[in-house]
């Protein structure tokens, strides 16, 4: 599995840096995450913005998801069944696991290259202008890291969900609007869960059930308050890797079923 895992991980890495579609795509996305990010900090001073400025990139690139991860991934597996090749790959000596892993590891650090790119735009700031960096909080490291951990656990559960959307369907495009719709679902039910209290009474509806179950799968929005300050929040990256695991192995699961 461990070859074939590399393997996969090697070429997809390789589909990505290659395709004029992907840097696009890629261009578009932090180009109007650029000026979204200047506007913000030319009007932040006016602004009862509570959280650290470099939070809002952070929040950028999490809404901005929707629109970016489906690009990384529709074409994936559902390309590939459309073409057949998936059907010649899985007669080779590798399993339905180090496939979707593969994949999945592929999409998921072409993401955090992406986020890479789009952290470039406060560290231009703090180099050009250090004053008014320095004004901002651009200097405080735990701000950087907290943002850029908080981005790594719900990048990796947007890629599971859009690896696994690709597994369903031969067709590109309908994939990428599974994705799409799936992950601005489980974003909205985060913003709609925003800011309500936590209820630690005895549980007695369905809606603080939900709630105490869910914890920060539904109400991941609020943790931002944690990493944006440069505070680890486990529970939240807990709570992902159950989302990666989920979809990860319900995209296995759909490849068995090809297979067989």
């Amino acid at each position: 599995m461990r070859q074939g895992f590399w393997i996969i991980l090697r070429t997809e890495l390789f589909s990505l840096f290659i395709s004029p579609a992907t840097y696009i795509s890629t261009f578009y996305f932090l180009a109007l995450l650029g000026v979204g990010f200047r506007f913000f900090i030319e009007s932040f001073p006016a602004t009862n913005w509570i959280l650290p400025p470099l939070s809002s990139l952070v929040l950028g690139l999490l809404f901005g998801a929707p629109a970016l991860v489906p690009f990384l991934t529709m074409r994936t597996i559902a390309e590939e069944r459309r073409l057949g090749t998936l059907e010649t790959l899985m007669s080779a000596p590798i399993n339905a696991s180090a496939i979707i892993l593969g994949k999945w590891s592929a999409c998921y650090v072409f993401f955090l290259v992406i986020c890479c790119g789009a952290y470039a735009y406060p560290l231009i700031i703090l180099l050009i202008f250090p004053e008014q960096a320095l004004s901002l909080g651009f200097n405080n490291i735990e701000h950087w890291v907290g943002g850029f951990v908080f981005l790594m656990s719900f990048g990796a559960s947007f890629s599971a969900i859009g690896i696994y959307a690709s597994s369903v369907t031969k067709n590109q495009m309908v994939a990428g609007m599974l994705s799409f719709s799936l992950i601005a679902l489980y974003l909205s039910i985060m913003v709609f869960s925003y800011g309500e209290p936590v209820v630690n009474n005895n549980i007695d509806s369905l809606r603080q059930l939900f709630y105490t179950v869910g914890g920060s799968l539904n109400k991941g929005l609020d943790k931002i308050n944690f990493f944006a300050v440069g505070i680890i929040h486990f529970q939240t990256i807990l709570h992902q890797i159950i989302v990666v695991l989920f979809f990860l192995s319900l995209g296995t699961l759909q490849i068995e079923k090809i297979r067989h």
